[in-house]
């Protein structure tokens, strides 16, 4: 149901698919971005880790350097409990004596290490000079790609219509029209929402500038502030490896 190109304001016809006249229920790339995803999970069959942990990668056992990984044990009534386990010592590549860690705990430790991360004021200014100026750049850049964008999305449009004449006229077959029609299409969602997309990201990334490089100067507060996979993506950028 949600490959029906209907959502997008087109209708098919003899398997062409034309504009139609009723209100579009998602945007175009909305749609093909579904289409995408529908697409990965017909062909992929990968699942997902059954112990997954975003402190996975990050923490290590502090008595031999192994990683630590994720196991879950399950008492007698039924309720399972996570805990952190070195690898080196669950594989008996190591000597490592090192027992499970209830992995609530090793949260908490992990945040309460925040406390002791603060980043410097001449840092954080610093960091703002560079970010403007790089702003500034790729403002430039992204200017010059939306004018390129709008001059392909007028051809295109164009192209589109010169299409329609020439199938109605009979100089384009059923299956070549479907076919370019599909090319044409999904060029233009893409360029609709480069050009959408294009000032208003500057702009959105402008005005949080000064209100993200403020919880630089308390990294306990950003880190309780944040959900899982961002707090992955924060480990990684203050920690090479935390021991513990």
């Amino acid at each position: 149901m949600l490959s029906n190109p209907y959502y997008k304001g087109s209708v098919s016809f003899r398997g062409a698919t034309y504009d139609g006249i009723h209100e579009p229920l998602v945007g175009p790339e909305v749609w093909y971005r579904v289409q995408a995803v529908l697409g990965a999970k017909q062909v992929s069959g990968e699942k997902t880790q059954t112990h997954d942990h975003y402190l996975k990668g990050t923490v290590f056992c502090g008595e031999c350097g192994s990683r630590l990984m994720v196991t879950n044990a399950k008492s007698r009534r039924g309720v399972i409990y996570p805990y952190f386990i070195c690898a080196g010592r669950h594989a008996k590549r190591t000597n490592c004596e090192r027992k499970a860690m209830y992995v609530p705990d090793v949260e908490a430790a992990v945040e309460d290490y925040y406390r002791r991360i603060q980043i410097p004021e001449h840092t954080i200014q610093a960091l703002r000079s560079l970010i403007t100026a790089q702003f500034s750049q790729l403002h430039a850049t992204v200017k010059q790609e939306r004018n390129a964008h709008v001059l392909e999305r007028d051809d295109l449009q164009a192209e589109r219509s010169k299409l329609l004449q020439a199938h109605y006229a009979g100089a384009v077959p059923l299956d070549l029209l479907k076919s370019e029609q599909d090319r044409i299409g999904r060029r233009l969602a893409f360029l609709e929402a480069q050009i959408e997309a294009g000032d208003m990201e500057y702009e959105l990334a402008s005005a949080h500038l000064d209100d993200c490089l403020a919880l630089g100067r308390d990294c306990y507060k950003l880190y309780m502030s944040i959900d899982d996979s961002l707090r992955r993506i924060a480990n990684q950028a203050f920690f090479d490896k935390l021991y513990l």
